[in-house]
């Protein structure tokens, strides 16, 4: 067996270790450490050095790990993290003097509802704390970058997540549906009829089985036609404006945009169940007292 003084290892081999392990390539890997990729593949030969094993080797979709790469990266990972829960702890978060930058993984209705009464709040309280948006990323990869810290936290929609990652209601938001003003339609529900005939611009969720409102319907033996997918919720009172398209929109972006473009606002045709608002971090980051006190901040943002 190799051996390895650890006294004179450098950690930060460790930690290229991981995250040539996560990603599979030295490309992506130097990305995500903010290294050149020439710095991260002389890491990858000191640690073979000091190993005594290739680690990783070329395989048809990357860099793939030797058995005793295998061997390791459950160990190292568990150390790395304790390591790094010991040293957060060290120090308490002060939002009046904290110099800090948070990632929250979100789509546009978060920004348009939670963000500027949260940055409000922070210009105030804790002005040197950065809020930095970030795009949803696809579901197979969120518990990874969580777990990593390549993002903070993740708002969305309740969906099937990763080991290691909690999650914490935030709010759950009424649905409102749109359409032309010149329909002529009266307050209330929209009729069921038009709804049905009608096409529907919606947004694209990425939900196993359908969204809230097909599911909805399916239960009832019924459809609804669609007409567009768009990937933000703001692009479809445009569409909806321009179409003749019918949208159904959280309320507080219905009530703003419904007199910008024309449209008239209805409560839904059935009693669809409120979408519910949720933030998602993962357990190692558990102790971070910013993240705890982000976390409130938040929730207070959503249901004021």
């Amino acid at each position: 067996m190799h051996s390895i003084n650890i006294r004179t290892l450098d950690l930060n081999l460790l930690v290229v270790f991981i995250t040539l392990w996560e990603t599979q390539n030295v490309t992506r890997a130097s990305e995500r450490l903010a290294l050149s990729q020439s710095a991260v593949s002389h890491a990858l030969r000191r640690l073979r050095e000091r190993l005594g094993d290739e680690l990783f080797v070329l395989g048809r979709s990357g860099l793939v790990p030797t058995s005793r790469a295998t061997a390791l990266i459950g160990p190292v990972r568990e150390a790395l993290e304790k390591i790094d829960q010991v040293l957060q702890g060290g120090e308490s978060f002060s939002p009046a003097t904290a110099q800090r930058t948070f990632r929250i993984a979100a789509g546009d209705f978060v920004e348009f509802l939670i963000l500027p009464k949260l940055l409000q709040l922070i210009s105030v309280v804790a002005p040197g704390v950065v809020i930095e948006i970030v795009p949803l990323p696809e579901p197979g990869t969120l518990s990874l970058m969580l777990e990593s810290g390549a993002i903070d936290l993740m708002l969305n929609t309740p969906a099937a997540l990763g080991a290691g990652v909690r999650c914490e209601s935030l709010t759950t938001v009424q649905l409102l549906t749109l359409i032309w003003q010149r329909e002529g339609l009266t307050a209330g529900r929209f009729p069921l009829d038009l709804y049905l005939e009608r096409p529907h611009v919606v947004i694209s969720m990425h939900e196993r089985g359908g969204n809230i409102i097909d599911r909805t319907l399916a239960a009832q033996s019924l459809s609804r036609r669609i007409g567009a997918v768009v990937q933000n919720f703001m692009a479809m009172p445009i569409i909806a404006a321009q179409t003749g398209y019918i949208c159904n929109l959280p309320s507080p972006i219905a009530r703003t945009f419904a007199g910008v473009f024309n449209l008239s606002c209805h409560a839904p045709p059935f009693e669809f169940p409120e979408p519910e608002l949720i933030a998602c971090w993962h357990t190692r980051f558990d102790a971070d007292e910013g993240l705890q006190w982000l976390r409130v901040q938040l929730k207070d943002c959503a249901v004021s």
